[in-house]
């Protein structure tokens, strides 16, 4: 028979094992997002490009490529990102799945990365532009794409 003294030692040491794992599932409970959270997220991205896209071509023409065909190109790219984000929540609200849309979002923003990192905006353009990364980040990760 154990003595008191040993079997609370084995139920402390018991309790320090399971602890960690305890603790843990709460945490990997959160990092998944219901289709309704998800669906919200992407809304709320496609509503800041189109704000974006207003303040990306007022900012673009006070900007070293102003009258030129990079400016011309680079504002047919926050368009194209614009329709590609719009398709992207009108294919997951229809049916649950983002494919190829959201890699299509993915591949533009990589294309706008270009242009901030050899073009300067204005802190204000800058900062909406982060935001919109974050959010399109954050649903990569969601969706498990390789390299978010």
């Amino acid at each position: 028979m154990i003595g008191v003294r040993p079997a609370m030692a084995l139920v402390g040491m018991l309790a320090l094992v399971l602890l960690p794992f305890a603790l843990m599932r709460p945490a990997l409970a959160q990092e998944r997002l219901s289709d309704k959270d998800l669906e919200q997220r992407i809304k709320n991205m496609n509503s800041d490009v189109k704000t974006f896209r207003s303040m990306f071509n007022s900012a673009i023409g006070k900007t070293s490529i102003r009258k030129t065909t990079q400016e011309k190109d680079a504002k047919t790219l926050v368009q194209n990102f614009e329709n590609q984000s719009k398709a992207l929540y009108d294919k997951f609200k229809k049916t649950k799945k983002t494919d190829p849309y959201l890699q299509n979002c993915l591949d533009s923003s990589t294309q706008i990365d270009k242009v901030f990192q050899s073009t300067q905006f204005d802190t204000g353009t800058v900062a909406q532009w982060q935001k919109i990364k974050g959010q399109l980040k954050d649903i990569a990760v969601a969706f498990h794409v390789p390299g978010y």
